[in-house]
């Protein structure tokens, strides 16, 4: 699924809710090229691809076993309401003209890779508490 950012900042943020929205997100080019504080020949935003204005939407795995290791490449986990609000306001800047592509996109890979560690993190304390819970265990009940 595809949600164009501008729908949604107009919207008030009601079509960015956590959890509700599965897919990506792409975000539309700023109107008018730059903001404000932007100079015209700002090469920065030159080498900003469209697929850096992605924001991609789902949730990780979880372990069904503990001890099981944590898959390479593992998916972002899903979003929160606070970053969801945090995501609106960039969108909204970007849409004004407020921030450049440059510094979306920047605000969007530093986001994916903490979205990605949180995820592994949430692996990793899963994974342990389960096989704590199997150790810890009366020897009738384990799994």
């Amino acid at each position: 699924m595809f949600v164009h950012c501008a729908t949604a900042c107009r919207a008030g943020g009601a079509g960015l809710r956590a959890g509700a929205l599965h897919g990506e997100i792409i975000l539309p080019p700023a109107p008018g090229g730059q903001g404000a504080g932007h100079a015209e020949d700002d090469s920065d935003d030159d080498h900003v691809d469209d697929a850096d204005l992605v924001i991609p939407l789902g949730d990780a795995p979880v372990p069904a076993r503990g001890g099981q290791p944590c898959p390479r490449g593992i998916g972002l986990i899903k979003l929160s309401v606070a970053e969801t609000a945090r995501l609106t306001r960039l969108a909204a800047q970007h849409a004004a003209g407020i921030i450049s592509r440059a510094r979306l996109a920047f605000a969007l890979r530093w986001s994916a890779r903490r979205w990605r560690h949180q995820a592994a993190a949430r692996w990793h304390h899963y994974s342990t508490r389960l096989l704590i819970a199997v150790t810890l265990s009366p020897p009738g009940e384990r799994r």
